[in-house]
């Protein structure tokens, strides 16, 4: 059996300096399913480790028939970076780049 075609995008990622809080959502034969996990090593590195809530692993069992294999898939996909980036429309650049901020020259 195999898994029908979904896509995985994070939209959110913690700046750690061993791991990485990051947080996305998975779209599955037209339906989006959240996820969050941690990255250890370098983002869309050497490991990560993808949760779901038990109401979240159920859509997912109904949509795939397999969460298992789902949920090795998708970590797969992870480590190799194969996911899209998209932070929310919302959410600001926040930090501080050296000569801004009205310091002086």
């Amino acid at each position: 059996m195999s898994l029908p075609s979904y896509v995985i995008i994070v939209d959110y990622v913690s700046e750690g300096e061993i791991a990485n809080l990051i947080r996305g959502y998975v779209e599955l034969k037209g339906t989006k399913v959240r996820f969050s996990g941690v990255a250890y090593g370098r983002f869309g590195g050497q490991n990560f480790s993808p949760q779901f809530t038990k109401v979240a692993k159920a859509r997912i069992q109904s949509l795939t028939g397999d969460f298992i294999k789902f949920e090795e898939d998708m970590q797969l996909r992870l480590v190799r970076g194969e996911f899209e980036a998209r932070p929310p429309k919302d959410e600001h650049h926040h930090h501080h780049h050296l000569g801004e901020g009205g310091e002086p020259g």
